[in-house]
């Protein structure tokens, strides 16, 4: 059977101000507001809804992870520099200043300005089980 994923909702703090940053840092479309949600589209189609009036009081942190090429990565970790965003080469955000090298590629981790979305931007894929 088929599948394919259209959207997924992410709840943070400020739907708005942590779309924008996602946008920003993937040079995509300016995110759009619809209903209660702002989304960011990705080049494969599928819809970030960001929400803040649905979240509980306290967010856990959620994770978004994109597979990105060598040059798009440049591009990411050059607009981290640039607007001295703190990055990691971890989740667990114990190497700041870093970036990986798994699986013969390269990956970076950030938080967004509300500190409840880790995107994680990588040039390589996991491998699967």
């Amino acid at each position: 059977m088929p599948n394919e994923l259209n959207h997924l909702i992410v709840h943070c703090r400020d739907r708005r101000e942590s779309a924008a940053f996602l946008a920003e840092l993937m040079d995509a479309p300016t995110p759009c507001d619809w209903g209660l949600f702002t989304q960011v589209d990705t080049s494969n189609n599928v819809g970030i809804d960001f929400a803040d009036a649905l979240a509980p009081d306290r967010i856990n942190e959620s994770h978004l992870a994109f597979l990105v090429t060598d040059d798009e990565f440049d591009s990411i970790l050059r607009r981290l520099r640039e607007k001295s965003i703190r990055f990691w080469s971890d989740p667990q955000k114990t190497h700041e200043g870093e970036i990986n090298h798994l699986f013969g590629g390269r990956g970076v981790y950030a938080l967004d300005p509300g500190g409840t979305v880790l995107t994680e931007f990588i040039t390589a894929p996991y491998p699967y089980c």
